[in-house]
């Protein structure tokens, strides 16, 4: 299970909420920035405005001089600038700040679409680099035509926009940053049972503890869930005990009839002593009977690895393969093989089933070497490698890897035995929470690998059932 390559459940609600937060937040900020500009500007655009009609209503003939001959008069503008200019754009009346001016507005211009004002935006005459809007209007004092400018600065909205702008900038991600973290807090922490549910369930899994995940969320949904996979664990125990109780009556049931038939036979075999047929048929049918019940107990003894083993214990690799050696060695008619064993290793498990391993990966070893086995033991981290070589001619190409299908032998290998001694041993080791793997060897030769969890100080043997491990991924 590669946990550490995928997203949380909370990191994709918390990602999903800050996306969505900062979508939506920014374009209501984004129409907020453009509607919060326009009425700014509309407000300066109403101020130019009421201005201009003041102006148009408070003018006085009198007051200035059409004809402009002893220069423009000078009006009183606290906040904006103002002009009065004659249809030919001689100036006649202005704010102090445009005395030195021209017309601000091109007189044609306001004439064009007189009786409507005329509106523009312009470079500010009062400040270098600001805008202004400037509003024309075609008036009629006393008789006669002026055209009255009234103008105001855009400063006001241009830093509305900037403000906004950068309250949008920097709010918009802070908050898609808060709520984030929020979701991410809140989904955490709803998740708890969840992931408490999970450590339970690999504590069951790896025999560190009972057939009960022992939870007790405090919602309604994570406690049906809890109930629910107890009730699983609990049918998976009463199936588990009863392959249990089968593989003992089976063990009885088929090996009895086996032993019976083949006393029958040692019997026998001395009152047909003098007829030779007689004696070849027994001798054979012996040799079958003892090759039937050696099926019977490598098929019993494969169900067992795959539904469970017993108590563990701290295992000393070096020994069981030295003990598991000389067993084979010591085999009728076994030939003189020179079989090596190296290094040292130890591991918690079954000490029975982990000889096993050996005597069925060392008998294979064995029996298609030419002259050589070696049997090399280690600790690479936290596993404890076995590396059995042979000088033999090596598997087929179908066999290699970590599938050993059952009753294979192996073509290009010697045969004899049932085709059931490497799943046994691929059992055992994958029920200890390791892995079997077959290879070639580049010089020739066989070669198998077994990596199992190494034994640490911190871990105890447990005198518990020990329970095939759910996750089997040791290094390769």
């Amino acid at each position: 299970m590669a946990r550490s390559t995928q997203r949380t459940l909370s990191t994709r609600f918390a990602w999903r909420a800050a996306a969505v937060t900062a979508i939506v937040v920014g374009v209501l900020g984004l129409t907020s920035v453009l509607f919060w500009q326009g009425q700014v500007r509309k407000a300066v655009e109403d101020g130019v405005t009421d201005h201009l009609r003041a102006l148009e209503a408070e003018l006085d003939l009198a007051a200035v001089n059409p004809t402009g001959a002893s220069g423009p008069v000078v009006l009183p503008t606290p906040e904006q600038f103002v002009q009065v200019v004659t249809p030919n754009g001689q100036v006649v009346a202005t704010s102090s700040e445009l005395a030195t001016l021209g017309p601000v507005l091109p007189a044609d211009d306001v004439l064009a679409v007189a009786p409507d004002d005329y509106i523009a935006e312009i470079d500010d005459p009062r400040s270098e680099g600001e805008t202004a809007l400037a509003m024309g209007r075609l008036m009629d004092v006393d008789g006669v035509e002026l055209i009255g400018v009234v103008g105001a600065s855009l400063e006001p909205a241009t830093d509305a926009r900037s403000t906004a702008t950068l309250v949008f900038m920097l709010g918009v991600p802070l908050l898609a940053l808060i709520i984030g973290i929020g979701v991410w807090l809140a989904v955490t922490y709803a998740l708890r049972p969840v992931n408490e549910l999970a450590h339970r369930a690999d504590e069951v899994a790896g025999g560190a503890a009972p057939w009960r995940l022992d939870v007790a969320p405090d919602t309604v949904e994570m406690s049906s869930l809890a109930d629910s996979l107890d009730a699983l664990l609990e049918h998976l125990r009463e199936s588990f005990e009863s392959e249990r109780r089968f593989l003992d009556d089976a063990s009885h049931e088929l090996r009895t009839p086996i032993a019976v038939a083949r006393g029958e036979l040692d019997l026998l075999r001395p009152q047909v002593a003098d007829q030779p047929d007689l004696v070849t048929a027994v001798e054979s049918s012996i040799e079958e009977l003892d090759r039937l019940d050696r099926l019977a107990a490598d098929l019993l003894l494969l169900a067992r690895a795959r539904s469970g083993g017993s108590a563990l214990s701290h295992c000393d690799l070096g020994a069981l393969a030295r003990r598991a050696t000389g067993t084979v060695m010591r085999e009728p008619g076994q030939r003189d093989i020179h079989v090596k064993v190296r290094g040292s290793a130890s591991i918690l498990g079954d000490e029975n089933a982990l000889e096993r391993v050996f005597l069925n990966t060392v008998a294979n070893a064995v029996a298609n070497c030419r002259d050589d086995v070696s049997i090399d033991l280690s600790e690479d981290g936290d596993d404890a490698v076995v590396v059995i070589c042979d000088d033999g001619p090596g598997f087929p190409e179908e066999m290699t890897g970590s599938s050993f299908p059952r009753f294979a032998t192996g073509r290009g290998r010697r045969s004899g035995g049932t085709g059931l001694g490497l799943a046994i041993a691929a059992a055992i080791v994958e029920a200890h929470g390791g892995r079997l793997l077959a290879e070639n060897q580049a010089g020739g030769g066989a070669r198998v690998i077994a990596r199992l969890p190494a034994a640490k100080g911190d871990r105890e043997p447990n005198d518990g059932i020990h329970r095939r491990r759910l996750r089997t991924s040791p290094k390769q």
